[in-house]
């Protein structure tokens, strides 16, 4: 098998913010994938507990019982980071917020897909709209998913860590097998929702032949980038995993994301930003007109004035993830306002930073 990896985060974010998590381990023949829920509290603690227990432990079903399990972890695991933030110094307000939210029994939400390979043959699970879609031909066979209908919205199944807690929906088993003629992707909710459109209008086949080249980092966040602009796929954390039967049944890893590492080696390139930004700051400046506003230029942001309001709506949709859908009447009633409301404030915050186009 061979396998490619790539995870990126939202627009205007940074790898540290993204709540999207996966793990592959060639001794178990094993991928799995969570998408940690934005409105929840540690997700990215809870959908890394997720998939390393599938890619570690064959026996690992994920289910009611063997999920409650985790949740035990998942709070050790929140405990051991706050105390961090006090070994490590951080700022008063940010341990006192994480220690309350865990006072209050604040819980994480992801969803999840993992499957495991014996020879070219595959079994799995699948809740939410972290989906695998099978692909013969630059074509979509089938879209996997526990979401009901074609549709994803914005309350998509998940597992909860607080073991008091349902979450929600029921984990899909799924099966199938790969041959040196199809493909297998695994993909977090805005490729899942981008590409059963373009199946539903039968346009598929030039945006997978587009995919399934992608062969690093640098490839896959051009791809995302223009997909987000140049046709509307929504803005929130994105993770692909290719599989391609090669002749083989080991997994052949040709490149495979570290999230750890991109967190700090983006670390790395801000401090010295920061630096460079505090020492130009500390030379003379000749020639000041009082009479002027002085405009910080280092805080200019290279993006129009549409492409700002439009991040700001992207953001907005996806916060609203885990609001529960009401009916589509009201719901898109609710939205054109919403959207109104959000582009005004956008233009008035635009003009107020002195935002420009570089």
């Amino acid at each position: 098998m061979k396998i490619r990896v790539f995870i990126t985060h939202k627009l205007a974010e940074n790898f540290s913010d993204c709540q999207d998590r996966f793990s592959i381990n060639p001794d178990t023949k094993s991928v799995a994938l969570a998408d940690g829920m934005s409105q929840s509290y540690q997700q990215k603690i809870w959908a890394s507990l997720l998939t390393d227990s599938y890619t570690s432990n064959p026996e690992f079903v994920p289910n009611k019982a063997s999920v409650e399990e985790l949740s035990t972890q998942w709070h050790e695991q929140v405990k051991k980071y706050i105390e961090d933030l006090t070994v490590n110094h951080a700022p008063q307000y940010l341990i006192i917020m994480n220690q309350n939210a865990l006072a209050m029994k604040k819980s994480a939400g992801a969803t999840f897909l993992g499957i495991r390979f014996a020879g070219n043959q595959w079994n799995g699970d699948v809740l939410g709209d972290s989906c695998l879609i099978e692909i013969e031909n630059n074509k979509i066979l089938r879209i996997l998913t526990s979401q009901q209908g074609d549709e994803f919205d914005n309350h998509p199944d998940y597992f909860d860590s607080d073991s008091s807690k349902d979450g929600k929906g029921t984990p899909l088993q799924i099966s199938g097998k790969i041959t040196e003629q199809t493909s297998i992707i695994l993909v977090s909710d805005p490729f899942s929702d981008f590409l059963n459109e373009k199946k539903k209008e039968g346009k598929e086949e030039i945006f997978l032949n587009e995919l399934l080249q992608v062969s690093n980092h640098d490839e896959f966040e051009a791809l995302v980038d223009k997909w987000r602009k140049e046709y509307g796929m929504h803005n929130d954390d994105s993770t692909l995993i290719i599989i391609e039967h090669d002749g083989t049944n080991d997994f052949h890893c040709d490149n495979i994301d570290n999230i750890e590492e991109l967190i700090t080696k983006e670390k790395k390139q801000q401090a010295t930003l920061e630096a460079q930004q505090e020492t130009t700051s500390c030379e003379p400046q000749e020639n000041l007109q009082i009479d002027e506003p002085i405009i910080d230029n280092s805080l200019a942001i290279p993006i129009s004035e549409n492409d700002f309001i439009k991040m700001l709506l992207d953001e907005y949709h996806c916060l609203a993830r885990s609001t529960p859908k009401r009916s589509k009447a009201k719901n898109k009633s609710a939205k054109k306002d919403v959207n109104n409301l959000i582009r005004e404030i956008a233009q008035a915050v635009y003009k107020k930073l002195n935002i420009t186009k570089k």
